[in-house]
């Protein structure tokens, strides 16, 4: 009697055990080119190595998402200019022959037997390079941080694109009036137009996602 009552505890802790070790089935909605398309993931309670496996497939399915795509794409442009940045200022300090420190002058001091401080001055057209870089570092990296929690929300790929390529182009042509020294309001435009892109993507955030 004892041996049977000792199997149908066994039994009923394994049927608990297996219930609660069941996949729990957890269904998404995924935007493919404006159509919604069901995207089901299991999730299981066992080893780290099935977690890593459904991170895998969700990163899979966020790179494969056609706004990410557009958004990775003008991000890296925009960025890369502001990389580009860096070494137009180094150009101009030296066809300027406007330095900022004493290191920068100490070798030519020793090989031409010349004041080097003469050259630790400013000069306008290294100023407008540094000023206009910046600029894109006050501009830039907002737009990363805030489109990459835009994408996050879900919006239109029309929208999107509209976004992106708008503040795109506006950085394009506020680097261009800046460095050529274009009349205004061609940097002013540009820039209030980059700037209205990212309250733009700031308020569709928010109102998706508000939580206080």
């Amino acid at each position: 009697m004892g041996h049977i009552l000792q199997q149908k505890g066994k039994a009923s802790l394994e049927r608990v055990l297996a219930a609660l070790l069941l996949p729990h089935k957890k269904l998404y909605e995924q935007r493919d080119q404006g159509t919604d398309q069901e995207v089901l993931f299991f999730s299981r309670v066992s080893t780290p190595e099935r977690h890593c496996s459904l991170t895998g497939q969700q990163m899979a399915a966020i790179m494969n998402d056609e706004v990410f795509k557009v958004f990775t794409t003008h991000a890296t442009i925009v960025l890369g200019k502001v990389l580009l940045m860096g070494p137009l200022t180094a150009y101009y300090r030296f066809s300027r022959g406007a330095f900022a420190n004493e290191e920068d002058v100490a070798q030519k001091t020793a090989e031409d037997g010349k004041d080097g401080k003469k050259l630790l001055r400013t000069h306008p057209d290294v100023e407008r390079v540094r000023r206009c870089h910046q600029n894109d570092l006050e501009t830039a990296v907002p737009f990363v941080l805030v489109g990459l929690l835009y994408t996050l929300t879900g919006p239109e790929l029309s929208s999107a694109q509209l976004h992106f390529r708008l503040f795109t182009g506006a950085r394009l042509l506020h680097s261009i009036s800046y460095l050529g020294a274009l009349p205004q309001p061609c940097r002013a435009l540009s820039w209030m137009l980059g700037m209205g892109i990212n309250f733009s993507m700031v308020c569709r955030v928010l109102y998706t996602v508000l939580v206080l």
